[in-house]
């Protein structure tokens, strides 16, 4: 999916590239995170240039008149530069795959761990019936944080942090829905934003441990609080009043617990701000 990208034509970032302020998206069947960058090519006689102001013009979202594009991830929007001797010039923009959901991703300790990986409520990594761990194809809420000059290990550049929270797995293996079946993960990434060009590179996705607030369900919208941190809330609540016979709800509690007779509290669930 990723688009190839021009570095040349980052120049004109270099004044943005201490604010992590890159969108996040994600495509259908098996999910990408990524960040927009400037795309496609052109000279650098602008880099001599002083800029005076960017602006970013929007995509239009498809539509059922051309379908086709409604089943991709694209980028159509353009960002304009404008420098400081009166001329301007517009870049369009496409982005870079930060990872897809189901990859190998750095632990940031040395190894790698499963990107949208289900674990259970003691961390467990929760299997299908082959065997293999579930992984979500559905990210959902995601947040870009920047804190004033953090030390990272592994970070050259500035460290901006991507909190990503993934709503629920489409099906299974055998074909069938999973909506709701298991315990939606939360994860924090470390980027590594390069301080010439803004770009961004992964060097350290973390499991968010969920157990102690009985894990989530179905986490869903997600914003930034007013003092910079994570907003985050599950689609909505289950129903107390069939809960103890409902079968997402019981598989919910199975998986949640690794305990087949397991019937999770309802009323731990729901939190909407």
């Amino acid at each position: 999916m990723s688009q190839q990208i021009d570095t040349s034509r980052r120049r004109a970032l270099q004044f943005l590239a201490g604010a992590g302020l890159l969108p996040m998206a994600s495509s259908l069947a098996r999910a990408s995170t990524m960040s927009l960058a400037p795309d496609g090519g052109g000279s650098s006689s602008s880099a001599a240039l002083v800029v005076d102001s960017v602006s970013f013009t929007p995509m239009a979202a498809p539509t059922l008149a051309d379908a086709a594009a409604m089943a991709t991830t694209s980028v159509r929007s353009s960002m304009v530069v404008k420098y400081a001797d009166g001329s301007s010039k517009t870049f369009a923009l496409g982005y870079e795959t930060f990872f897809v959901t189901g990859d190998m991703v750095p632990d940031g300790a040395g190894g790698t761990t499963l990107a949208g990986g289900h674990y259970d409520i003691d961390g467990n990594p929760i299997k299908d019936a082959n065997g293999e761990q579930f992984y979500s194809d559905c990210p959902d809420g995601t947040s870009l944080l920047s804190l004033d000059n953090p030390t990272v290990s592994g970070v050259t550049g500035n460290a901006v942090f991507c909190v990503v929270q993934f709503e629920y797995t489409s099906r299974n293996a055998a074909g069938d829905s999973m909506y709701g079946k298991l315990p939606s993960p939360v994860a924090v990434l470390t980027l590594d934003q390069d301080r010439k060009t803004g770009q961004l590179k992964l060097v350290k996705y973390h499991n968010v441990d969920t157990g102690g607030v009985n894990g989530l369900w179905i986490t869903c919208g997600a914003s930034l609080s007013p003092w910079g941190t994570h907003l985050s809330s599950e689609e909505y609540e289950p129903d107390a009043t069939t809960a103890a016979t409902d079968p997402q709800f019981l598989a919910y509690s199975r998986n949640l617990h690794a305990n087949a007779s397991a019937v999770a509290n309802p009323y731990h669930y729901g939190h909407m701000p």
